[in-house]
């Protein structure tokens, strides 16, 4: 009866760590397949090209109530797109209902992501033009590893986000020389206490030392669900240096709107157009990006495929022509 007892409390004790208890760990990952087919304007001489890929994520999560009542919630992700599996996601965030902190990197209130309706991928995910480019330089803070404050109230969360090193993405806890600038983010996600409202305004700045010029970037949406249709319409600008001059400005102007419709449970369709106008130093550039794109969703329960077709006019402000195909499966667990 003793070994026993003495067993018993060695694996009570296993439980422990450190003055840090286990708590429970949930398992959560999606696979996502993706066949795109991109034909180009063959006056420009360019090919036609396919292609077949996927991306695959697996992540552990855990929550703890502490001792003197907040909660922590902690996890990570690990991600693989067509090349060895990495880590991604990781955040420790520790608060109640009304704020919580965070240590945390590709999480939380973001402005990569669009505030407007849409099926599966948005339009500048699948043609990967001017529009998806906007964050050359001015990158949106939460892919970087950061600190932030999450703030809930008006019917969403207000984010405030510091980035020690813009770009910094796991490297070392103590580096010798800080290589790149700090960043900040502000932003709001919510929708302000209205039924159907969704509202996404905030900005990213990214300080500039020496000769270089800070770069910015700022985005703005409003959408309604309004039965089984929903509707909305986005702004977002950039400031950056300009290639060639340190101290001179690129920027990119783009407006966005989209429409879906839920035919039923399973099927839902969708509309948009995107327009990106860019500045070069100053002068504006006289091809403007144009993007027309329909989207088709269908829901078999454990599987989900979409079917996305746009029409590109000016692809990256150039002078191409660009239609693109785009059939993903996504699996989630």
């Amino acid at each position: 009866m003793k070994n026993k007892l003495l067993l018993t409390t060695a694996i009570a004790g296993l439980m422990v760590v450190g003055g840090v208890a286990q708590a429970e760990t949930k398992v959560s990952g999606n696979l996502e397949q993706t066949f795109t087919a991109v034909s180009d304007d063959a006056s420009n001489g360019a090919a036609s090209t396919s292609g077949l890929g996927a991306e695959y994520n697996i992540g552990l999560s855990s929550s703890a109530e502490l001792d003197n009542g907040l909660t922590a919630k902690f996890g990570f992700n690990l991600e693989s797109n067509n090349a060895a599996a990495a880590a991604d996601v990781h955040f420790l965030t520790i608060g109640n209902d009304a704020m919580s902190v965070s240590i945390a990197r590709d999480n939380g209130n973001n402005l990569s992501s669009t505030g407007i309706p849409h099926i599966s991928d948005t339009a500048s995910t699948v043609v990967n033009g001017a529009y998806h480019n906007l964050g050359i330089g001015a990158s949106d803070g939460h892919n970087d590893d950061h600190i932030r404050a999450d703030i809930n109230g008006l019917g969403g969360t207000l984010t405030l986000r510091y980035v020690p090193t813009d770009g910094g993405t796991g490297g070392s806890s103590t580096p010798a020389v800080e290589a790149e600038n700090s960043a900040y983010d502000v932003i709001y996600r919510g929708s302000l206490g209205v039924e159907g409202l969704s509202v996404v305004a905030g900005m990213h700045k990214v300080d500039g030392t020496g000769t270089a010029v800070d770069t910015k970037l700022n985005k703005y949406s409003v959408a309604y669900n309004f039965g089984q249709f929903a509707a909305g319409v986005e702004i977002q600008k950039s400031e950056d240096a300009d290639a060639t001059t340190a101290t001179a400005k690129d920027e990119y102007d783009s407006k966005s709107a989209s429409i879906t419709f839920a035919v039923n449970d399973k099927l839902s369709v969708g509309y948009a157009r995107t327009e990106t106008e860019f500045t070069n130093n100053g002068v504006k550039d006289a091809d403007e990006e144009k993007i027309d794109m329909i989207g088709i969703g269908y829901s078999l329960g454990g599987v989900a495929i979409d079917v996305n077709y746009a029409m590109v006019e000016n692809f990256n402000n150039g002078s191409t022509d660009r239609d693109v195909l785009q059939i993903r499966t996504i699996q989630k667990f």
